[in-house]
């Protein structure tokens, strides 16, 4: 017993030893944790301080690095360059072009060599090295009295083949600013070919390959310099093509270019299907859609004041009809409602434009008056209470156009006056379809029913009908108001009864004869006291009468 007393006291003495050596364990593994950490924690600091000023465009890593790697990069360009310009000059243009081409060998060996090290500097090298092989190939034709190869269009096929390289260069590097730079040498290589058929192709060409490079890199700067870019080359064209060393001057003959205008247009039309797929982001995507229209329209003003003022109908009555098709598939393939209700504005301007061409003022009053009416129709399908907005602007300025430069016509003041009331109930009818949340827009077509309907019927009828004229017209408002129950129209015929009696005391009473003044005066009183009559005893009868709201 003694013995296995001693031996359960020596299994408690070593367990006691076994707990100590495990909490000194424990210890010194807090301990190491503890400082590795602050240690982690130090670098992380560090390395989010550092991430934040290569971040910073201005942080003294970016001007140094980026800075002067782009400053020496242009200086060594312009020097190799003005070599290049002594070299031709001394020994001819196949020495130049031998030089520029070892030059760029050169500097591609150096770019590669710093690839790793200085990556930035190497970046633009390899730009430089481009530039100087598209330099050398330009030379060979171009600005030179003595040209090495005397075959434009070898020369172009070579100074092409080098934009395409470096186009593939870009899009392998996935480096924006090197496909900027292709896209301005393939626009150069355009200008400098100096045939109508070629540069403008080429401007498809350079068009197109800026929304394949969106669609592939998301590039979306140079989509929207493109834009510029590619306008102002189309209006270099039209000015004679000063870059080839033309004189400044319009060209005389369209060559077919209005064809070539709208294909830019039509290709950077496309980006409202690159927004809904996410490559581009919805501000820079309308951004597009307005700055194409609006270079497309002052090119298309260009073309047309230079070739086309007789012959513009058909030019505007076609983007009418593609741009309104193009809406409606629009609408249905694009959840944004701004594309469809840009297009739809711009194609009923464009047939605005092509009704004044083929009506001239004021027949298209007349036109455009109705073109409303179709343009509430769009909204209503399209559900879009911007193109309502939009439209009553457009029916406001056509009538108050109508009424200052036009003398009144019975069937155009007839028609302001139905389209007025038609477009009042058809807003009423769809309101819950077109999500309206006031009636503002429907008491403004209201309202200048109520004038309009004055105007017409003054200029309708004889003077001395006219206060009967107007009190049949509130007659015919209380009688909308009975079938529609609708107390908007009630006010309609209480302001056309005044006007009425205000022009009964004001003309009537001292320059009708008697007998029409007699009639007048019973005739309108006759009116006023009915409707004082049904309102009393119909309308205010009932307390419980349903009127429907308006």
């Amino acid at each position: 017993m003694a013995e296995q007393k001693l031996t359960m006291k020596e299994l408690e003495n070593r367990l006691n030893s076994f707990d100590e050596r495990l909490s000194r364990i424990e210890a010194q593994l807090s301990a190491g944790f503890t400082a590795g950490h602050s240690v982690r924690v130090a670098s992380s600091a560090s390395q989010m301080d550092q991430e934040e000023e290569f971040a910073n465009p201005l942080s003294e890593s970016k001007v140094f690095e980026h800075g002067l790697a782009w400053i020496g990069s242009a200086v060594l360009l312009l020097g190799m360059i003005f070599t290049m310009l002594f070299v031709h000059n001394a020994f001819g243009g196949i020495a130049s072009f031998v030089l520029g081409i070892s030059s760029a060998a050169l500097t591609f060996f150096l770019s590669g060599i710093l690839k790793k090290s200085l990556s930035y500097m190497a970046f633009m090298f390899t730009i430089c090295a481009h530039l100087l092989i598209f330099y050398a190939l330009l030379r060979l034709h171009f600005f030179s009295d003595t040209p090495v190869l005397g075959n434009v269009w070898i020369a172009l096929v070579l100074m092409l083949g080098s934009v395409a390289f470096l186009f593939y260069k870009a899009d392998l590097a996935k480096s924006q600013l090197m496909g900027f730079i292709a896209y301005t040498l393939l626009l150069v290589t355009a200008l400098l070919a100096d045939r109508t058929q070629v540069t403008l192709s080429l401007f498809v060409v350079a068009t197109a390959a800026v929304l394949y490079f969106l669609n592939r890199n998301g590039w979306s700067t140079l989509l929207i310099l493109s834009i510029f870019m590619v306008y102002i080359g189309h209006i270099l064209w039209l000015i004679g093509n000063p870059l080839s060393g033309h004189p400044v001057a319009a060209v005389l003959t369209p060559q077919f270019n209005v064809i070539y205008l709208f294909l830019y247009a039509i290709i950077y039309s496309v980006v409202p299907f690159l927004k809904q797929s996410g490559k581009l982001s919805a501000e820079v995507s309308n951004a597009t859609v307005i700055l194409n229209s609006m270079a497309f329209s002052v090119l298309l003003l260009l073309i047309v004041l230079t070739f086309y003022t007789k012959s513009y109908i058909w030019i505007f009555l076609g983007i009418s009809i593609t741009c309104l098709i193009y809406s409606i598939v629009l609408n249905y393939k694009i959840s944004s409602r701004f594309d469809s209700f840009f297009y739809v504005n711009l194609g009923f301007m464009a047939l605005s434009i092509a009704a004044f061409g083929y009506a001239d003022l004021p027949g298209s009053f007349l036109f455009l008056a109705w073109q409303s009416m179709v343009v509430l129709a769009i909204a209503i399908w399209f559900r879009s209470n911007l193109i309502v907005l939009m439209n009553t602007a457009l029916y406001t300025v056509i009538l108050v156009a109508y009424l200052i430069a036009s003398n009144p016509i019975d069937s155009y003041n007839i028609s302001f006056t139905l389209i007025a009331i038609a477009s009042a109930r058809i807003l009423n009818w769809q309101q819950k379809r077109l999500e309206l949340k006031t009636d503002a827009i429907r008491n403004f077509y209201l309202a200048i029913t109520f004038f309009i309907m004055l105007y017409t019927l003054y200029n309708a009828v004889a003077l001395d009908y006219v206060t009967i004229s107007w009190g049949l017209a509130a007659v015919a408002y209380m009688i909308m108001s009975v079938i529609l129950s609708n107390v908007k129209y009630r006010w309609l015929a209480f302001l056309t009864l005044l006007a009425a009696v205000v022009h009964l005391f004001m003309y009537d009473i001292s320059k009708m004869g008697v007998g029409y003044r007699i009639v007048a005066f019973i005739f309108v009183g006759l009116i006023i006291l009915g409707v004082s009559f049904y309102y009393t005893k119909k309308l205010k009868g009932s307390k419980n009468e349903y009127v429907r709201p308006s």
